[in-house]
């Protein structure tokens, strides 16, 4: 039987936000991280792993103060490397867990447009595939006017791959995984263009705004 937890990166510096974008209003009213873990919270996962870094103590403070946390549930991991990049945050939540699950949810918390549902698409589909990576994927047309298929997080990994997440270094996330394992075959992607949808700068809330309304 399958236990699933996830991994919530919010460790960043939001160098091109000019502060703490987890804390920025998502549209119904939530700071965005705060929104990004009801969304996770919705999936009743066995635990969820917060990851901060530069802006630890505010995320702490409002998942302290927030009604969304489950303080059973929910465990906050400072990465004291957050310099380095989006690497040492997936191998500081992944120490975390304790090699005590058999699958990680590995989601950013900065992704305005993911749902508890699109998430469970991913989730929906472990009992087929237990031992594949399983990412989200959406598409993006090219300069020269060519579709191509972006693979991505959020992303569940089956502890099979946990070495290779471990073994991630730099300001590089997830994607070389996926792409690994891809190539053997073993991995399997789901539809989820809402997961192509960012906030890095404060202008990036208009343009999801309006292609909300």
């Amino acid at each position: 039987m399958s236990k699933v937890a996830s991994i919530l990166l919010a460790g960043g510096e939001s160098k091109r936000y000019g502060g703490n974008k987890l804390l920025s209003p998502h549209h119904n009213g939530l700071p965005l991280i705060q929104y990004a873990l009801q969304q996770l919270h919705g999936l009743n996962l066995a635990g969820t792993y917060v990851v901060t870094g530069r802006w630890h103590s505010d995320v702490v403070d409002m998942i302290t103060a927030s009604a969304a946390q489950d303080s059973n549930s929910t465990k906050v991991c400072y990465n004291p490397l957050w310099r380095e990049g989006i690497a040492s945050s997936i191998r500081c939540g992944l120490q975390a867990t304790d090699n005590e699950y058999t699958h990680v949810l590995v989601h950013l918390a900065d992704l305005a447009s993911v749902t508890t549902a699109t998430l469970q698409a991913l989730l929906n589909e472990i009992p087929s595939n237990p031992n594949h990576i399983i990412y989200s994927q959406w598409h993006k047309r090219g300069l020269d006017e060519q579709v191509k298929v972006k693979a991505t997080v959020p992303a569940i990994f089956p502890k099979a791959a946990f070495e290779s997440l471990l073994a991630l270094s730099g300001d590089k996330g997830a994607k070389k995984v996926i792409e690994d394992w891809k190539d053997k075959g073993q991995a399997i992607g789901v539809n989820h263009p809402e997961s192509a949808f960012d906030i890095d700068a404060p202008s990036d809330w208009n343009a999801y705004r309006s292609n909300e309304a």
